[in-house]
């Protein structure tokens, strides 16, 4: 049976997740983050204290991840039988994502798991190179946008309840560092997939930019 895809991509905090997942019920797709399984690979890392530069070890575990995926509500994620969902945004890991993520055989080894995943449900899938890399002839793809002034407002408030000394400009300023590695990289860059529909949800609430994606859909 073929499966169908819908690709989201675009930068850090443009509501990609909410947005991706709220998309996903109202189509009744399975929803999955890429970035999740970058960071399901990371977990290991730090558990077995394998170092960065041992690159042929990082990239051993990511070729022999073996992982499954629970859809009830937000995806639980379970490697060897054990939902680590709860770790994947540990510190520790969110240190090391970054880097780990530009390794080309990395890469690879995760576009297999997805094009797995897939391939055997109907899907919404968000990142960064979803609809420009891995699914191109997907026939919907989204890219969305917003000003790095508004994408940092959104992240400071998630970030601020747990760290209240952090400042609005740094947290600003590490948006634009981010844009300019994504946007720039050897490897996978960050750019708007050819034939995406791009909506800038500056202004929009996860709400609209779901009904702006279904208008799309359904037109």
């Amino acid at each position: 049976m073929e499966t169908d895809v819908i690709t989201i991509d675009g930068p850090t905090s443009s509501g990609k997740n909410s947005v991706g997942f709220l998309l996903a019920q109202k189509i009744g797709y399975q929803y999955l983050d890429s970035g999740s399984f970058y960071r399901i690979g990371c977990v290991l890392l730090i558990r077995n204290n394998i170092r960065l530069e041992n690159l042929e070890k990082v990239i051993e575990v990511f070729k022999n991840l073996q992982i499954k995926v629970k859809q009830n509500g937000q995806p639980k994620f379970l490697v060897n039988g054990e939902d680590i969902t709860e770790h994947l945004h540990d510190p520790e890991v969110t240190r090391i994502v970054s880097a780990v993520s530009a390794i080309r055989q990395v890469r690879e080894a995760i576009k297999l798991i997805q094009y797995k995943l897939v391939n055997s449900e109907n899907t919404v899938m968000t990142g960064r190179d979803i609809g420009s890399e891995i699914f191109p002839k997907a026939e919907y793809k989204f890219y969305l946008t917003a000003g790095a002034e508004i994408r940092a407002k959104r992240r400071f408030k998630q970030l601020v309840q747990k760290d209240q000394d952090l400042k609005y400009g740094d947290v600003l300023k590490a948006m634009k560092d981010r844009d300019q590695k994504d946007t720039t990289r050897e490897i996978s860059p960050l750019r708007i997939p050819e034939d995406a529909i791009v909506i800038d949800n500056s202004d929009l609430t996860v709400e609209q930019t779901v009904k702006e994606m279904l208008k799309h859909i359904y037109a």
